[in-house]
């Protein structure tokens, strides 16, 4: 029986280790970015609905190309 709660719990350790890297990763890449707009727009009280998705991605690339900054291409 302790046999199948020390992988559970090593289970259960790994999946924690992954979310980790995953959100690490996800950050480092930038694909949080839309996720971070939501928060963003819910803590402030802007007004109106936020931009979806599609709209959000849009105006990031769009803010880049004027504003390219440190970048690498």
């Amino acid at each position: 029986m302790s046999g199948l709660v020390a992988d559970g719990s090593r289970l259960a350790s790994l999946r924690q280790r992954w979310a980790k890297f995953s959100r690490f990763c996800n950050g480092v890449l930038g694909a949080d970015r839309y996720e971070r707009y939501l928060q963003w727009h819910r803590s402030t009280g802007q007004p109106g609905e936020p931009m979806d998705r599609r709209a959000f991605w849009r105006h990031e690339y769009e803010r880049q190309e004027k504003n390219p900054g440190s970048r690498c291409c």
